[in-house]
């Protein structure tokens, strides 16, 4: 299970302002897009009528094995339902990512399988996950997250001097409900992510969110991440 990190909000204490665009971390991508709102909303239920209603959970690991996005379904051993999402992925984000890390999400048609783990995670209002990498002997580079459900701030915090090339070493970004965000290189090494555990957000806004900021109240969110394992059974 997920660690779950309680917290309540005072209006006197307000935490620093949440982006709505990525930092400029070198491997991190938040791009311009949305899932489909009825696919989005499939992939809620199902995972609720599967995994999280009536159940006493909040984290279900669920594994496969990567095949080509040429190929007919993409993986094996993964519910439908998210390999048809690995396909929407993969034509979503096919021109708003560099060509070697698209390739390496999705593998060409000639790449050997890898095996693939994908993690649903529920978080109600008020639940977060303490900062950390995701292992790195298990998983390999580039991490696939998406938020169903949801918005909520995800704080990144690098693993090197304030003085450094990015002149800071901690950023907080809100993921709109559907968005999707890719961890590759420094992003997945090098820079811890997690989430504090509030009831809402306080979140830029405006044109180059110079507007005022404005808090933003948590739903019930379930966070979707792939991932590939780093050996290949």
């Amino acid at each position: 299970m997920h660690a779950v990190n309680n917290a309540v909000d005072s209006l006197f204490d307000e935490p620093p302002n949440a982006m709505r665009t990525a930092p400029p971390i070198p491997g991190l991508f938040v791009p311009p897009i949305r899932l489909p709102l009825e696919l989005a909303n499939d992939i809620v239920q199902q995972c609720m009528r599967l995994y999280f209603d009536g159940r006493d959970t909040n984290q279900i690991m669920l594994f496969g094995r990567t095949t080509s996005e040429h190929d007919g379904n993409m993986g094996s051993g993964l519910p439908t339902f998210l390999i048809t999402l690995l396909h929407r992925l993969a034509e979503l984000l096919r021109d708003h990512l560099p060509e070697q890390v698209h390739e390496m999400l999705f593998p060409p048609k000639d790449a050997p399988p890898r095996a693939r783990q994908a993690i649903l995670n529920l978080y109600h209002p008020g639940e977060g996950i303490s900062p950390h990498v995701d292992l790195l002997k298990r998983f390999d580079d580039g991490i696939i997250g998406v938020s169903f459900g949801s918005g909520q701030e995800e704080r990144l915090i690098g693993e090197h001097e304030e003085d450094g090339p990015l002149d800071r070493n901690r950023w907080d970004l809100y993921l709109e409900e559907r968005s999707v965000l890719v961890l590759s290189e420094d992003a997945r090494y090098n820079w811890t992510h997690g989430i504090d555990g509030r009831l809402k957000d306080f979140v830029s806004s405006g044109i180059d969110e110079q507007g005022e900021p404005e808090w933003i109240e948590r739903g019930d969110e379930i966070e979707h991440h792939v991932q590939r394992t780093g050996d290949e059974r």
